[in-house]
């Protein structure tokens, strides 16, 4: 598993960046993600309260999504659906941890865009998975 340059997720996050200003962009991220990956979706809805409601389930999904389009860029093609067993997995041991190890660009990315401490560790063990189905 390859890691993912620093590059890649600059592009990425530039384009983003630049797509936030059509309003429905969010909103098209995250119901990208929930589609690719519905048990991803459910596992960080369900972390609803410590999120901080609705509007704190859709951040962290868009942060997913986020992550997602650095792995499909960086391999060239979209990630199988990540399933509660892979997410299982990733929670074994610090997710932020592990994640500065094997994805130290995105493990950036998260300190760097995320501040409440529980949506960095979903979205670290989120991106695990994701590593782990690259």
């Amino acid at each position: 598993m390859a890691k993912i340059p620093e590059k890649v997720v600059e592009e990425v996050v530039g384009e983003v960046s630049q797509r936030m200003g059509d309003p429905t962009y969010a909103q098209l991220a995250i119901g990208s993600f929930a589609q690719a990956h519905p048990d991803a979706g459910r596992f960080i809805t369900a972390h609803l309260d410590e999120l901080g409601g609705g509007e704190g389930v859709m951040h962290a999904v868009f942060h997913a999504e986020v992550l997602n389009e650095c792995f499909r860029r960086h391999h060239g093609r979209s990630l199988s659906p990540i399933g509660f067993e892979v997410l299982d997995m990733a929670s074994q041991g610090d997710p932020s941890e592990k994640l500065g190890r094997i994805q130290p660009a995105l493990a950036s990315y998260i300190a760097s865009n995320v501040e409440l401490p529980v949506m960095q560790r979903l979205l670290a063990l989120v991106a695990v998975a994701m590593d782990e189905m690259s």
